[in-house]
This record gives C-alpha cells, structure tokens and sequence, in this order.
C-alpha cells in the first residue's frame, strides 16, 4: 500500500505532510490579499479590517487547544482532515455569504478554527510517525516554514483570482486548497495511533505536566512575541505596498505578488535559522532574531519616501528575520516537550503563541487610524514600530 510505503521513508512523508499543509492554507491569506478591494467595499476602517484579521487567530485559538491536545488520544490525521474541511465551508462562506464585516466575521472565526485543526496536529502527525529524533529536527523546520510557503501561495493565488474573478471568485477558488489536501493525506498518510502518555491525564486539556517545564514554556512564550510580530506584517503588508506604490487594481496585484515573495523568502530563512540554531545554540539565535527585528522594523515603515525597489527590499528583509528564529521556537518545545505530552505541548505553543496574533492586526489598524493625521509616512512608521515592538515580549523570557 503507498501509504504503508510512505511512512518507511521520513523525507518522502514530510515532502507529503508539507504538500497537504500548503494545499489547506491555500486561502490562508486570502483576506489579506484583498483587503485593499474588501475595505472600501465592506465600509471598514483600518481598526475594522484589523480586527477582522484578528478574528482568524480568535477562532485559531480558541479552538487550539481541544483540537491539537486531542491528538495525545485520537490519531491526528483525523483532525487535519476536519480543519481541512472547516477552512474550505469558511471560505465558501465568505465568498457566497458575505456583504461586509458582520457578515464576514463567523466565516472568518471558523477559517480559524479550520486552520487550528491542520498546522499543529500536522505537526504532530508527522513527528508521531518519525522513529528517530535527528530526522524529526529538520522535519520540523521543513514543516514549520511551510506554513510560510502556503502563506506565500495564498497571497498570489488570491491575488491572481481577484484579477480573473473578482473576490468572490478568489475566496472560492481558494476553497479548492483545502480539499486537495483531504485527498492527500486520505490517499498518501497512513492511520496510526498516538503514543501512549507516560502518566494519565484527568482530562485531555490538562496541561500542568508541560507548564511545570520551564524550558518548555520558555520557548512558547518567545513564541508568542514571535507570532505577533509576524502575523501583524503578515496582516498589513499589502495595504503597505499599495501604499507606496500607488492606487489601482494593477497596483494591488503587484503588491500580492511581492507579499507572496515575503513569505517565500521567509521559508529559506526558517530553514537556514534552524540549521544556524543547531550551531550557535536555539537561545542564542532566538535573542539575535528578536532584537534584530525590532531594529528592523524601525526603519520599514518610513521607508514609503523612498524608491520603491527599497521599500519592497526592506519588507523582504524584515520578513526573512522574523521568521528566522520560527522553527528554532517550534522544535524547542517538541523537544522539551515532556513524554506522551507533546499534542498538549504544542495546544499550548499554539494557544498563546497566536493569542497575540488576535490582538496585533487591530492593533497596528489603531495605530494607523490615530496616527493619519500626521501624514501616511508618519502613521506607517509608527504602525511597524508596534510590530518591531511585540517581538520585545519574546526577547524578554530569553
């Protein structure tokens, strides 16, 4: 059976388990890309259109911690089919059903509960089914900057399917994303049983055993700065480029385009911080990172004044340090995990990890709503030295 064949060979089943993470994030930045069309039609604000973003995370972390926590008991790949499926009805909800942020918002909530059900119990179908732990190391990192690669693929596939269908049409196309991963993973992933714990636990959201792990808990705090700091560009970087470059739908595609090569750039960047970190050490990276990117973002968003060949470079190069420390943070708390708990290891990774994520895109839209009357330049420089700001809270634990 392929299946069977597929999990006796650890690099052809991550190749696998990263397809199926890049096919169910196909509408992941969906939203994103047409924000700048969304908003005026749909009468947001920036603080809206922020909150609307951040509505993602809130239904990402409220379901984060059943739906990763569970795979201790279940098997995962039951799980991921389920977020599979929930991200695809969420955009076809969107595309069909919504005329503007209350109507968009549920939709948006369950996109994140579907989301929750894929990424980290990907992870930890993946992990459960890698025997030795040198392989799962790179595994991890080659997973984890995935995500960046699906990021990438959603900003340009939305991006091109507004410019053939509108952004109904984009919404539902991307709905095809999602389903091609259930197929994948029902064809190419065998079933397996998680390990069992080394104590019982009373229920399955118990997670004392990984915050008595300080080590553990260290890197998912970092974490959670981490994610801030990047979701919040993540939220804003195309209204950013279509800032500077100017108004039009032309303009809005190409600034797609160059979101989805931020996010490109980025999953060489995870990669190459993972091997880095097993040279210099994880803690050291993680420090060297979140510094630098706070240093980073004090530049960025005044960078609109100049040649927009610099300005796009200063977000690639923005983009590739916040997610150079991603899979050092990731692989930290799987391998600090305490035994039998890694699905509640990373419930928790997960939970406050992007908790920060539902508050850091309103928050920038605040920032660039208070601030308008200084002027574009001034409102867009403060709005990225918030971002720069919350990579501080990481710095902090380490």
């Amino acid at each position: 059976m392929i299946a069977q064949a597929i999990a006796q060979r650890p690099p052809v089943l991550t190749a696998v388990m990263c397809l199926a993470l890049v096919f169910a994030m196909a509408g992941f930045s969906a939203y994103w890309s047409l924000q700048p069309v969304l908003q005026p039609a749909w009468q947001m604000n920036n603080a809206s259109a922020g909150w609307l973003s951040g509505a993602f995370f809130g239904g990402y972390v409220v379901a984060v911690p059943f739906l990763t926590a569970i795979t201790d008991r279940v098997d995962a790949r039951n799980v991921f089919i389920l977020g599979a499926v929930l991200s695809a009805a969420a955009l076809i909800g969107l595309a069909i059903l919504a005329t503007g942020f209350w109507s968009a918002l549920p939709w948006r909530v369950i996109a994140g509960t579907g989301m929750a059900g894929c990424y980290m119990p990907g992870l930890k179908m993946l992990t459960d089914r890698l025997p030795q732990k040198a392989p799962r190391v790179r595994a991890v990192a080659f997973y984890t900057a995935c995500f960046s690669g699906g990021t990438a693929l959603s900003y340009a596939v939305a991006g091109v399917a507004l410019e053939w269908f509108g952004w109904r049409g984009a919404f539902l196309f991307t709905a095809a994303g999602p389903v091609l991963a259930v197929i994948v993973l029902s064809i190419l992933v065998a079933r397996q049983e998680p390990e069992p714990a080394e104590d019982v636990r009373s229920h399955v959201l118990d997670f004392r055993p990984v915050l008595r792990s300080r080590k553990t808990m260290s890197f998912i705090v970092g974490y959670a700065g981490h994610g801030a700091e990047l979701f919040a560009l993540r939220s804003w970087v195309v209204p950013f480029l279509v800032f500077c470059l100017g108004a039009g739908g032309e303009f809005t595609l190409n600034a797609t385009l160059l979101a989805a090569l931020t996010s490109l750039v980025a999953v060489a960047s995870s990669i190459a911080g993972a091997e880095l970190a097993l040279r210099v050490g994880r803690v050291r990276l993680i420090t060297w990172v979140m510094l630098g990117t706070f240093l980073l973002s004090t530049v960025v968003g005044f960078s609109s004044l100049l040649p927009f060949a610099v300005a796009a470079f200063l977000c690639l190069a923005y983009s590739a340090a916040i997610q150079a420390d991603s899979a050092a943070l990731t692989a930290g708390a799987v391998n600090t995990s305490p035994a039998g708990h890694r699905g509640a290891t990373l419930a928790l990774h997960s939970t406050l990890g992007f908790s920060g994520s539902l508050f850091a895109p309103p928050l920038v839209g605040a920032v660039l709503d208070h601030a308008a009357s200084l002027g574009g330049t001034t409102a867009w420089g403060l709005a990225f030295l918030s971002m720069g700001s919350m990579a501080l809270l990481g710095y902090g634990v380490f």
